[in-house]
Formats: structure tokens, C-alpha cells, sequence
């Protein structure tokens, strides 16, 4: 589509990273020396002190606080650190230039996007899944078509939001009528291009459309879920939705499928238990928004 391929003009989309690529490049590597990667990061000053920092934060809680990006990756797990870097890259490079723009509804999207992410690790750990961090940097990352729509045309995002909130129906219908395509398709043909992770791809593409999703779909229900439970509990982003029977929803129903014992889960209860995760992502945007 003709509006997917304007979006390469864009100066931040036409290529990830240096880092972050080379990074992807390294951990397809079963044989990668960490050293390597560790030396591949520690290239970027500025990458490397807020990894560390992400690490050393609330949201991981880790015993031991790590010094330097080898100690993250012997502490943490390579691929979980690689995806922490990922992650920081690229929500850094989003956040730094869109300050220019309208900085109130840049930083909704950092606050919807980020405690998603922090709430999808709050939900794994809470069914005892070890996603390696996809599902944090998922969480943070799912939304990212908004994003790019909204450094296209901001001015016509606006117009999309204030159909969603005016007429009632779902950001992904509002958005094809603007732009004719809409933020998961938008997401999902920058993700591609950038070659990231193919979980990280379907959650992108997939997360309001499970049903048609073939691979990932624990991990990207989890997302799902996460992502809904922040739109209706004060870290939303005008998604359409009026009220959510989150029964009804196939997220919920894929997860209680798949782990009984969340049927058990006191919804009303467990969201206002989300406080402290809405406080670390709060800690986790000062960390990115620094120089």
C-alpha cells in the first residue's frame, strides 16, 4: 500500500539501530561469544547506561545490582538482555525525537505502551511462564503502528482519536478510514523490515486479532490481556473501547484454557493490585527519557 511505503521516507523508519541490528545479527548465532555482544553494546554510551539501569530497576528486582553488560548477560541470560536492548533502542530512539510533537499525547502512548509491558510481566511471572523478556519488550512494543502513524501524520491521528471518542467504534476501524490501513498492519511492515524476532512480529500484527494467529498466541494473549487491562484501569490509548466483559474476550479465554488456575483470579481485585507495576513503568520512562 502506497501509505506503508511513504512511511520508509521517514527518517527514524528506514533502518533499526546500528546496535540493535548487529545485536540481532550476533544471537542468531548459537555459537555467539558473549564478550562479542557484551563489546557490541558497550559501543553505544548511552544504550549501555540505560540497559543497565532497566536491569537494575524494580521491574527485574534482581538481588545483586550488575555493573557492566557482561554481568547482565551472565546474571540475566543473553537473549533475555539482547531483548532489553532491543526494547530501549528503539522505545529511546521514538521518544527523544517525538518531544518536538505534541508531548502531551506522545507521552499517554509511552505511558499506555510502557505499562503494558510491565503488566504483561506481572501476568507471566503470575502463571509461572519465562518468556525471555518478550514479553515485557512485547508489551512495549505492541502499539508501535500507533506510533508510526503518528510520526507520519500526526495531524490525522488526531482525527483518528477523536473519531473513536466521538462515535464509539475501535481504533482499527477509525484508522482504515483515515490512513486505509490500520496500526497493526502499519506495525507489522516496519517490524518486518527491521527483521525483529518473529514473536515480537506476531504480537505486533496480531494482538486485537488472536483468533487468527497461528503461533504465539500464549505469549501474545498475555499481552492482550495486559494491554486491555491497562485501557480500562488509567493507562489507556483511546482504543474505542466504552466498557470491557473481559470474560468475552479471546485472550482471556485462550489464558484460563491454558492455565485453569486463573479462573481463580479475582479480575476487580488483581487490578487495583496493578499500582506498583504503573509505578515502575513510570520509572522505566524517566530512565528512557534521559539523555
Amino acid at each position: 500500500m502506497l501509505v506503508l511505503e511513504k512511511l520508509l521516507d521517514i527518517q527514524e523508519l528506514a533502518t533499526l539501530p546500528t546496535v540493535t541490528t548487529k545485536i540481532l545479527q550476533q544471537i542468531e548465532d548459537n555459537n555467539v561469544d558473549i564478550r562479542n555482544v557484551a563489546q557490541t553494546i558497550e559501543t553505544d554510551a548511552s544504550l549501555t547506561a540505560k540497559v543497565l539501569k532497566v536491569a537494575n530497576s524494580a521491574i527485574y528486582g534482581l538481588r545483586t545490582p550488575v555493573t557492566s553488560i557482561s554481568q547482565a548477560i551472565i546474571t540475566i541470560g543473553l537473549n533475555r538482555l539482547a531483548n532489553i536492548v532491543i526494547g530501549v533502542s528503539i522505545f529511546s530512539r521514538f521518544m527523544l525525537h517525538s518531544q518536538q510533537y505534541t508531548k502531551q499525547l506522545f507521552e499517554k502512548l509511552w505511558w499506555h505502551s510502557a505499562s503494558t509491558g510491565v503488566v504483561s510481566k506481572t501476568l507471566a511471572n503470575r502463571i509461572g511462564r519465562n518468556y525471555k523478556e518478550l514479553e515485557f519488550i512485547g508489551g512495549l512494543l505492541h502499539d508501535f503502528g500507533k506510533l508510526v502513524m503518528m510520526q507520519y501524520k500526526l495531524a490525522d491521528y488526531v482525527k483518528v482519536i477523536e473519531i473513536t471518542t466521538n462515535e464509539g467504534i475501535l481504533d482499527t476501524e477509525a484508522e482504515k478510514r483515515i490512513f486505509g490501513v490500520d496500526h497493526l498492519e502499519v506495525g507489522e511492515f516496519i517490524a518486518k523490515k527491521w527483521k525483529l524476532p518473529s514473536q515480537i512480529v506476531n504480537v505486533i500484527a496480531y494482538h486485537s486479532k488472536i483468533n487468527r494467529l497461528k503461533e504465539d498466541v500464549e505469549l501474545t494473549s498475555i499481552i492482550r490481556f495486559a494491554d486491555l487491562l491497562c485501557e480500562m484501569w488509567g493507562a489507556d490509548f483511546f482504543e474505542g473501547f466504552q466498557i470491557i466483559n473481559f470474560e468475552e474476550q479471546p485472550s482471556w479465554k485462550i489464558l484460563l484454557e491454558r492455565f485453569p488456575e486463573l479462573g481463580d483470579l479475582d479480575l476487580e481485585k488483581f487490578t487495583f493490585e496493578l499500582e506498583e507495576d504503573f509505578k515502575k513503568s513510570s520509572e522505566f520512562l524517566k530512565i528512557i527519557a534521559s539523555a
